[in-house]
């Protein structure tokens, strides 16, 4: 390429950057001026000096349109076009070339297009002209109003870039678009303008078009418009779906910036010993900052957005490390929530495992911290509160100092004073999640030495077997529980709600095996929160989660069935999604005849991303999917109701399950008829789902059959699903 071509391209391409941008056609030269694209030099002159004089002395001069115009804009319009050819072509292009002149202009520009006119086909003017208005006015509506998706504007922009995609690629894509560009280049009759202007519009074209799409999602305040903009872009003709990730992540970086310089303020607060102050920095400013590129460039497709989390996964990590660290049990409350969120923000694999080995010792930490609360217990209660001393002070030579020492003070201060066959005082918990790695050795080496102690005592090496006596599964903290992997004898020693049960060990013969302790409101579901959820929809949650947790256990839990508890009322945080709301789940066969040791589950294997397999209209409410779940792929809801494939929202999924109305609370009454009960369910789903326009609504009402069978039983109600339009699949929940 001679360095005349490379002038011609570089000016050429430096004046479509130069337009491109949500005001693309509010800047137009030709939009702003009132003169056809079409207008020779003569007849842009002639209004130059026609209108400009008028404007400086200040007179209302129309010039064909309402945009909010100044003095200097006018200006710069008549120079882009009365300058560089090549900047004039690009306006010429993103303007109207049917347009008709304003009235204030003479017939120049017409005469001249008369002595030339355009060779081109009639229908390529009109669909030319018919994307540049549905583009243009789409691009109005965008920056008139805020928060679109939400507002009564949704439809109308959907309609509008619908057709401006579908127009512009039509335009772009035939011949006679660029046999239109090669006449004007004739016309204009510039030396500066030649034949590689066409290959450089061709290139850059669709590119330009696209850019005010990425600009707005970059600039949007609501997740919603982020999300419905960016896919916009991406689904936008002629454009690779990989240049537009691209452009959206480096519109992005003022975004990233902020992030990187959020996580630099709170690392600066972790190494001066501050990991309170470093994690409300990430609380309050990083996870804020995660979910608004979540919804721009979520980290499924953006490696930069992956990397971003598990930078902050780490950084709460290393909070809640150094929180243990330095505090032990007293950290509990705090370096759990750390830990919860960092083991949802991870995305190395690394990180993962870093994270869930740090909870799980957590569990290995409070069971064994519960463990010697329970002996001291039993001691003082049989008198032996020097033996009760002796143990407390093995513990604490063993501990030498490190996290936990002023837990075992605290106990040591309580046998002050006990009296045989009493308790001693129970030391206020904290509420932790993971020690140093150091003090998580000692302490799991603490429960030989506790039975150790009990040799002393007579009662010999089985006065306390891990897999015998009682375990505590329905603490009021999910972490005081014995892990999971404890075996219940029979049914009848299962009494859901009761904080410790009777257990056996797992090679004898048993009804059930407790499995896991699922958490029930960790999810970023607006329709789910920490508020209770009212006895049905808890009970859904317990079977979801239990359900889901037996799945992904694979071959080991073929086969089997689950049973859970149910926390009332009393146990949800009204405040947010805390560890007090979770379920116990419990496996066993479905006929609850005993298991034996080859049926022992085992916990050890790695978790399968299976989903829970559920019913969406069930004859209760509480037999479904609950709200706030998420159904993994695509179903046609009003035909499928049983086997649907369920996951946490926080996972790929396809549409999210977001309420189950009532439609006749007494269940009794003749069948309405088809339409009037589906007008119904219809209009009790748009009410549940107010300001989610952007979404496709998946309603599942009672037909005939259903209503027959179920009208004597129970209330009759539908069940609402959101999904993306164009069936995409997402992560997280909907906002």
């Amino acid at each position: 390429m001679v360095d005349s071509e490379r002038a011609v391209i570089d000016e050429t391409t430096a004046g479509l950057l130069e337009a491109a941008g949500p005001q693309m056609y509010r800047r137009n030269a030709f939009r702003i001026t009132g003169l056809p694209t079409d207008a020779d030099r003569r007849a842009v002159r002639q209004r130059q000096q026609r209108i400009t004089p008028a404007l400086e002395l200040g007179a209302d001069v129309d010039l064909g349109h309402s945009l909010p115009v100044r003095l200097d804009d006018v200006r710069g319009a008549f120079d882009r076009i009365l300058g560089d050819p090549r900047r004039r072509l690009v306006d010429e292009l993103f303007w109207l070339w049917d347009g008709v002149a304003d009235a204030s202009t003479n017939g120049a520009s017409a005469r001249a297009a008369a002595t030339c006119p355009c060779p081109c086909p009639k229908t390529l003017h009109h669909d030319h002209d018919a994307a540049v208005r549905a583009h243009s006015a789409a691009l109005d509506l965008e920056v008139e109003n805020d928060a679109v998706s939400a507002g009564p504007h949704l439809d109308e922009a959907v309609r509008l870039w619908s057709n401006a995609a579908r127009l512009w690629g039509q335009v772009l894509r035939r011949a006679a678009f660029w046999d239109h560009v090669r006449h004007r280049i004739d016309v204009l009759d510039d030396r500066q303008l030649d034949e590689s202007v066409i290959d450089t519009f061709r290139d850059a074209m669709p590119g330009t078009l696209v850019k005010p799409l990425i600009e707005l999602a970059a600039a949007a305040q609501a997740p919603a418009d982020r999300l419905r903009l960016a896919k916009l872009a991406r689904d936008w003709p002629l454009v690779p779906a990989g240049m537009v990730d691209d452009q959206l992540e480096e519109a992005a970086a003022p975004h990233y910036e902020s992030l990187r310089a959020t996580a630099k303020r709170a690392s600066s607060q972790l190494d001066g010993g501050d990991w309170d102050g470093a994690a409300a920095e990430v609380y309050d400013h990083a996870l804020p900052a995660l979910a608004l590129l979540e919804s721009l460039v979520p980290h499924a497709r953006h490696r930069r957005t992956a990397s971003a989390r598990n930078d902050v996964a780490v950084l709460l990590n290393n909070c809640a490390t150094a929180a243990t660290d330095g505090l032990g049990p007293a950290a509990n409350l705090n370096a759990s929530k750390w830990f919860r969120t960092a083991a949802e923000l991870a995305t190395d694999p690394v990180t993962q495992q870093t994270v869930r080995t740090n909870r799980d010792g957590l569990r290995d930490m409070m069971t064994t911290f519960n463990q010697i609360r329970s002996q001291v217990d039993q001691l003082v209660a049989a008198g032996r509160i020097g033996l009760a001393r002796t143990l407390l002070l093995n513990v604490k030579r063993q501990l030498a100092g490190g996290p936990g020492s002023d837990e075992i003070d605290r106990m040591l201060a309580g046998l002050q004073g006990a009296r045989p066959g009493t308790s001693g005082p129970r030391p206020r918990r904290g509420r932790v999640l993971a020690w140093a790695v150091l003090a998580l050795v000692v302490l799991g080496f603490l429960a030989a030495k506790i039975a150790g102690a009990f040799d002393d005592d007579g009662g010999g090496s089985d006065s306390y077997r891990q897999q015998g006596g009682t375990a505590v599964i329905s603490a009021e903290n999910v972490e005081d529980n014995d892990r999971p992997g404890r075996c219940i004898g029979s049914k009848s020693d299962w009494r859901p709600g009761e904080r410790a049960v009777d257990v056996v060990p797992c090679d004898e013969a048993h009804w059930g095996e407790v499995v896991a302790y699922e958490l029930l409101a960790d999810t970023a579901s607006r329709y789910l929160t920490g508020k209770y959820p009212g006895a049905q929809q808890a009970t859904a949650l317990a079977r979801f989660r239990c359900e889901l947790a037996l799945a992904r256990l694979g071959s080991e839990g073929k086969g089997l069935k689950v049973t859970y508890t149910v926390p009332p009322e009393s146990a949800w945080d009204p405040k947010g999604p805390l560890l007090d709301e979770y379920t116990t789940c419990v496996a066993h066969w479905p006929d609850d005849r005993y298991m034996t040791g080859d049926d022992q589950v085992r916990l050890d294997v790695p978790v399968s991303t299976e989903p829970a397999l559920m019913g969406t209209f069930g004859q209760r409410i509480e037999e479904n999917a609950p709200v706030g779940s998420c159904v993994q792929t695509k179903k046609d809801l009003s035909l499928e109701s049983v086997g649907i494939p369920i996951v946490p929202c926080e996972e790929q999924h396809w549409a999210e399950i977001v309420a189950y109305p009532v439609l006749y609370p007494d269940g009794t009454g003749e069948w309405p008829g088809n339409d009037a009960v589906y007008v119904r369910a219809k209009a009790a789903c748009e009410e549940e789902t107010k300001g989610n326009r952007t979404m496709v609504l998946n309603v599942t009402y009672p037909a005939q059959d259903w209503w027959t069978w179920n009208a004597k039983n129970s209330p009759i109600y539908t069940m609402c699903a959101l999904s993306y339009m164009g069936d995409s699949t997402f992560t997280g929940g909907l906002r």
